[in-house]
């Protein structure tokens, strides 16, 4: 299966762990498109200013309709505590969330996610909900 794996900057050390888990069991896996760059959005914003970094927001999310939209079968979220706030889903996380639903994709979550703002919308993507168990993934 080919599989989007995505998770907020925060948690960016656990993906190629977690790459790796997913294609010894034979899954293709790719990762955000700046993952290579990490710093790139700080870097634009403290270098070329607000107008740039929304350009390039919007660019990331371009790629995020290609990688997510048409390329993968499925998404995969890492979400662990984030601000004191267990199963962290951020807004970038959420919006590629929706691109995969709209596109029928199989959703995966690592840990469960709290009451609270988004609940009910992430909920409503029918997502399984994976707590270290990479069989769920099919």
């Amino acid at each position: 299966m080919k599989v989007f794996l995505a998770a907020s900057h925060s948690f960016w050390d656990k993906l190629p762990e977690k790459k790796a888990e997913l294609e010894a069991l034979g899954h293709e896996v790719m990762l955000p498109s700046t993952v290579e760059d990490p710093e790139l959005e700080e870097r634009t914003w403290k270098n070329d200013g607000h107008d740039a970094h929304a350009k390039l927001i919007r660019k990331l999310f371009q790629d995020s309709e290609e990688r997510v939209g048409k390329w993968c079968d499925a998404f995969y979220l890492l979400n662990y505590e984030k601000h004191g706030v267990p199963g962290y889903v951020g807004g970038a996380a959420l919006i590629e969330l929706y691109i995969a639903h709209r596109e029928y994709k199989k959703i995966f979550i690592e840990n469960d996610i709290q009451k609270g703002p988004m609940y009910d919308e992430i909920m409503g993507f029918a997502p399984t909900f994976v707590h270290g168990d990479l069989s769920k993934i099919k």
